[in-house]
């Protein structure tokens, strides 16, 4: 059991990873994104909010996973290092998710700017 746990939180460490390396920078803040897309025409910056589009799509899916997994955990097993590690997981998307939504928000409002 240990085991496919551990396996389990590489394989979502990987696809934490991967998932964001369509062009989308969640370690952007957003006053580097205003900077940015002062050099951007509109179409470039309709194409990047469509690539946090999709990376905030994916983000909330394993979020979702995640929170049925702890959702799932029998109440007595809640404090245990199971559930503690898929709380975390949970804590460490969250955080990721308010960050592609801010930077998505800049972008728009960036866009907004130029029309």
């Amino acid at each position: 059991m240990k085991k496919m746990l551990f396996l389990t939180c590489i394989l979502s460490g990987t696809m934490f990873l991967a998932g964001c390396g369509d062009g989308v920078d969640e370690n952007k803040t957003p006053a580097q994104i205003q900077q940015e897309s002062i050099e951007m025409n509109i179409d470039q910056i309709k194409n990047m909010i469509a690539k946090y589009q999709k990376a905030i799509a994916r983000k909330t899916d394993e979020l979702k996973k995640e929170t049925d997994k702890l959702a799932n955990i029998p109440l007595q097993e809640q404090m245990g290092n199971e559930a503690k590690k898929v709380r975390a997981e949970i804590a460490k998307l969250s955080a990721s998710l308010k960050k592609l939504q801010a930077n998505a928000q800049t972008y728009t409002e960036e866009l907004s700017k130029k029309k």
